[in-house]
C-alpha cells in the first residue's frame, strides 16, 4: 500500500455484502495481501483479537451489510462498541473499540462524492451511525457498510461504491480536522451528519439519546481516550437529550476539564 499505516480489510464470508464488496475489491482494485477473511459474520470479531494483536493493525476497515426494519437504502460508516450492558450485538459490556474519527469522515465524504457521480446511487442515502455492536476489541475499527436489506447487499452497483470506498481508506491518508465526540440525537445522528458535511469536523464515539441515561464518568472518558485523534471537544445535540441527561453529561465533562459545545 502507498502509506506506511498498517490496514487490515475484514471479510465475512456470512456475510452477503462483505462478500460482494472483496469481490470486487480484489478484481477492481487488485487487493491481496490486505484481507483478514473470516469464515463467519462480521459481529464474531472479538473472538479473532489474539490474531489481530499479532498483527498489530493501525486500521481495521470492515465490509459489511447494513440492516434496518425500515429497508431504506442507506451507505454509510461507523465506529463500534457497547455503551450499555448490553450486547446482544457482541462484544464486551460497556466497551468501545478505538474509533478512527478521520478515516469515518473520509469514508462518509468519498460515498457522498460517489452518489454525486454515479446515478444509480440516487436512492441511497449516505450518512454516518452512532457507536453500537461487536467488535469491542482495543484496535482501531471503521465499518464500511451498505443497507438496508438484501436487494441493497447483492447491488453490484452498492457494494463496488463500498469497495471504493474501502480501497480509498486502505490506500489514502484523510485529511486532519478537529474532532469531537458526540452525545444525543437518534441513531442515525442526523445532527451530527449535518454538522460533518457542512463544516470541516470529524466525530468519534457518538453515544445517542436512548443510552445515555446509563452514561457515566468511565463511559465518557473511555470514548475520549478511544477515539482517534483525541478529541479536542465534546459535541451535545441541545434538543437531542433531556434535561438530565444534558446536566450529567456536562458535569462529567466540566469536572473533567472536556470543553464541550451545543449543537
Amino acid at each position: 500500500m502507498p502509506n506506511k499505516c498498517m490496514k487490515l480489510i475484514v471479510i465475512a464470508k456470512k456475510n452477503l455484502a462483505s462478500v460482494n464488496i472483496g469481490k470486487i475489491l480484489k478484481e477492481k482494485h487488485k487487493l491481496a495481501k490486505e484481507f483478514f477473511e473470516i469464515p463467519d459474520d462480521v459481529l464474531d470479531l472479538d473472538k479473532y483479537e489474539k490474531d489481530f494483536a499479532k498483527l498489530k493493525p493501525d486500521l481495521i476497515i470492515v465490509a459489511s451489510s447494513h440492516k434496518s426494519e425500515a429497508n431504506v437504502p442507506m451507505l454509510n460508516c461507523h465506529s463500534t462498541g457497547n455503551w450499555t450492558s448490553d450486547n446482544s450485538r457482541g462484544g464486551k459490556e460497556k466497551t468501545l473499540s478505538i474509533a478512527p474519527a478521520l478515516y469515518v469522515r473520509f469514508g462518509l465524504l468519498e460515498f457522498q462524492k460517489l452518489k454525486q457521480e454515479r446515478k444509480e446511487l440516487a436512492k441511497y442515502e449516505v450518512g454516518m451511525e452512532v457507536t453500537h455492536h461487536s467488535p469491542t476489541i482495543p484496535f482501531s475499527v471503521i465499518f464500511v457498510e451498505v443497507g438496508s436489506s438484501e436487494k441493497e447487499w447483492s447491488d453490484m452497483k452498492a457494494c463496488e461504491a463500498a469497495a471504493d470506498v474501502v480501497y480509498k481508506i486502505a490506500t489514502q491518508v484523510p485529511k486532519k480536522v478537529p474532532v469531537a465526540i458526540g452525545f444525543g440525537g437518534s441513531h442515525y445522528a442526523a445532527s451530527f451528519n449535518r454538522k460533518l458535511f457542512a463544516e470541516e469536523i470529524a466525530f468519534g464515539h457518538v453515544c445517542p439519546k436512548f443510552h445515555s441515561d446509563g452514561l457515566d464518568e468511565g463511559m465518557i472518558l473511555q470514548a475520549i481516550k478511544r477515539t482517534e485523534p483525541r478529541p479536542d471537544f465534546a459535541a451535545i445535540e441541545w434538543k437531542g437529550l433531556t434535561s438530565e441527561q444534558k446536566k450529567k453529561i456536562i458535569e462529567i465533562l466540566d469536572k473533567n476539564k472536556i470543553p464541550w459545545k451545543r449543537i
